[in-house]
């Protein structure tokens, strides 16, 4: 707890989290270690909004954690309970077609099923690895992973769209992703201001 804490003031109040620290190893004498210890915690988390640099890591948190985090959930869990067909009811974008396209097409998504699968598994993983890059302020790795994992999602738009699929709920990732670029870039910008070392 007291890591954390002092972790929470960040860098502009090194002194306070190593005066934190000594008054700690008294409570530590004292037997009152867990109690001061999360006196400090709230105190130092209560300080964040009020600083520029804490503010900078809620946001970073908050993007990492609030959205990456659950896009990628989304991601793993559409390959694992398997992608969204065609073949449903009559307001579907195929309801027109001819039993006979119908095979041939049925044909066609159980052949590239699975690589469609393993891509949106990419997708996930690649999206939980910006996450942490974004925690680690690695902007630079940050972006080229961002920018592989909009082209993987591009790539299973255009086959998802060859197999007549709905491609609706792709093309909203893919939007989000390029969003996430782009916030990505301005934290990268506001670190550099903030001069502060990568964590």
């Amino acid at each position: 707890m007291m890591t954390l804490a002092c972790q929470c003031l960040g860098e502009g109040r090194r002194a306070w989290a190593q005066a934190m620290q000594a008054e700690f190893d008294i409570a530590v004498e004292d037997g009152r270690a867990l109690s001061f210890a999360a006196g400090c915690l709230i105190g130092a988390l209560r300080q964040m909004p009020m600083q520029e640099e804490g503010r900078f890591v809620l946001t970073n948190y908050t993007l990492a954690l609030a959205v990456m985090v659950p896009i990628a959930a989304v991601e793993i869990s559409a390959a694992m309970f398997g992608l969204p067909h065609l073949f449903g009811g009559p307001g579907d974008p195929g309801a027109g077609m001819t039993f006979a396209q119908r095979l041939i097409i049925g044909g066609a998504f159980r052949v590239v099923a699975p690589s469609l699968t393993l891509l949106l598994l990419l997708c996930g993983g690649a999206q939980l690895r910006l996450a942490w890059l974004m925690l680690e302020r690695d902007w630079k790795r940050a972006t080229s992973t961002g920018v592989a994992n909009l082209a993987a999602i591009t790539t299973l738009i255009l086959f998802m769209g060859c197999m007549f699929l709905d491609v609706g709920q792709a093309v909203t990732l893919a939007a989000v992703l390029g969003i996430e670029l782009a916030l990505i870039a301005g934290l990268g910008r506001w670190h550099a201001e903030l001069n502060l070392p990568p964590s």
